[in-house]
């Protein structure tokens, strides 16, 4: 957690959300509705949102770099997205019954994704992950499915197989092995799961050739998002194309973040490869709860009805093309595919943001590797030359980081999700003028850790234990802390 020296300002501007929050700790573990929404000293609480900007109950107007997880690639409160949700909603909300939107939007999503011959909707990224994995081990009659070390494919008990460990853990096992994240998970599953590690295609392929008869799918993050920003290297995806198309793999690849965003087309069109199946979600709902999976019909045809409960492949929800949704998301894709020139300005601004970041750390002398991919990115407090995979991260100085992330919160700079295995997010409200602001909050914020590191290194030295524990409720955060 941050240090009080560096919370100082951020208590001082969130004293209501502060209130908030007592209140809603006692209502709720932690007081938030995720997880991943906890962090120290405490969460603030937002009143509303505009463009590029959060507006907090303290009346705090904060740069957001978070955008809704992501999902905001259009910024808060689209106006035309809110219309279009405003008539679907004359028309009702909820129907239980197939509308005119679903086939319509899905030839929205086929424009994008055109080798994508059938499409299913849910309502999160954890619902599409989980079902893309039951096709591919239906389609294959295989059970296991592999999966990259620190890659987090939602809440499903699969997908949060080795998506965290500590240094120790990591140090101590031979070879690569799935590791349940959390109590709750039962150790079952893990003998489902084989896992990887990213940008290493030799290991890959002696995971995959030797567990190739069990084997049905490799589901991975295009761009390894589990852990912050790791893009592929070396042609990784290309040769894992290559490799699981040999074995008899169904390649899905998990674009819940990547998709809309790197390009129209997602990871698949930026990097120019074709999977077997995708996972979308985030962008795809304008705002709102809408995910889905799709993919070669062959595939895809195992979940047509009427198979019984021996031979069909289950997939059903309540809310799965949420009329809402699915108004929202149509709108948010047309506005994407009518307007190129937004990707070209939101990849302009990455560089910006980005590479600014790199030069200011690099100008205070802080150890640190800034990776970003288009408009998403990430901090790494390391000495590495290079991240390259999950493990690379484990050397990550997580206290700093927090220093870091506190300092600019509390001179209103959200740099995205407050975790240290986390990204920050452009969005295509966000201007030049917009991310200037933010490095002279980042450039702050970088001279006070490299003043606090200094005056550290002053003191005499003091013998610490210190325990690998992971942050309470938030993961990525099992890496011991060093010291400043």
């Amino acid at each position: 957690m941050p240090s009080q020296k560096f919370s100082r300002k951020y208590l001082t501007r969130h004293k209501k959300s502060a209130q908030l929050w007592k209140r809603a700790a006692k209502l709720s573990p932690g007081g938030v509705e995720s997880n991943i929404r906890y962090f120290r000293p405490h969460p603030f609480f937002a009143d509303y949102g505009d463009g590029g900007y959060i507006y907090d109950v303290d009346g705090n107007k904060i740069l957001d770099f978070m955008m809704g997880f992501g999902a905001l690639l259009l910024g808060h409160n689209n106006r035309d997205i809110a219309l279009e949700v405003i008539k679907q909603l004359e028309s009702g909300s909820l129907m239980g019954i197939t509308t005119e939107l679903f086939p319509d939007y899905i030839v929205q999503i086929q424009k994008a994704m055109p080798w994508m011959k059938k499409v299913r909707l849910c309502n999160s990224g954890t619902e599409a992950t989980m079902h893309a994995m039951r096709v591919a081990r239906a389609f294959t009659g295989k059970d296991k499915i592999a999966k990259v070390e620190g890659a987090y494919h939602g809440a499903n008990d699969y997908g949060l197989m080795s998506l965290d460990m500590d240094n120790r853990t990591a140090r101590r096992m031979n070879g690569y092995k799935p590791v349940p994240y959390g109590r709750g998970i039962p150790k079952a599953i893990a003998e489902t799961m084989a896992v990887v590690p990213f940008n290493d295609i030799d290991a890959t392929a002696e995971v995959l050739e030797e567990g190739a008869d069990d084997i049905g799918g490799f589901i991975v993050e295009p761009v390894l998002c589990g852990p912050g920003v790791i893009a592929p290297k070396n042609n990784y995806l290309k040769k894992i194309r290559r490799l699981t198309r040999k074995l008899g793999i169904v390649l899905i690849f998990d674009e819940v973040l990547t998709g809309f965003r790197l390009a129209y087309g997602g990871a698949a069109e930026y990097y120019d490869i074709r999977p077997d199946m995708v996972c979308f979600g985030k962008i795809a709902g304008g705002g709102f709860q809408l995910a889905g999976f799709g993919g070669e019909a062959q595939i895809m045809d195992v979940l047509e009805p009427g198979g019984g409960w021996r031979r069909g492949t289950f997939h059903a929800g309540t809310y799965n093309g949420h009329p809402v949704s699915v108004a929202a998301g149509m709108k948010a894709l047309k506005i994407l595919e009518e307007h190129p020139e937004y990707y070209d300005h939101i990849n302009s601004l990455g560089r910006q943001l980005y590479g600014g970041l790199q030069d200011l750390a690099d100008d205070r002398r802080i150890p640190a590797w800034v990776e970003y991919v288009g408009s998403i990115g990430n901090v790494y407090f390391t000495t590495k030359d290079e991240i390259r995979n999950f493990r690379d991260t484990g050397s990550t100085n997580t206290r700093r980081w927090w220093n870091w992330f506190i300092h600019c919160l509390g001179n209103n700079v959200l740099y995205g999700i407050p975790n240290t295995g986390e990204r920050a997010f452009i969005c295509t409200e966000h201007t030049e003028e917009d991310i200037e602001w933010a490095l002279e909050v980042a450039d702050s914020a970088f001279a006070a850790v490299a003043k606090e590191a200094r005056r550290n290194r002053m003191k005499p030295p003091v013998v610490q234990l210190r325990a690998a524990a992971s942050q309470a409720a938030v993961y990525g955060e099992a890496q011991i802390p060093p010291s400043v």
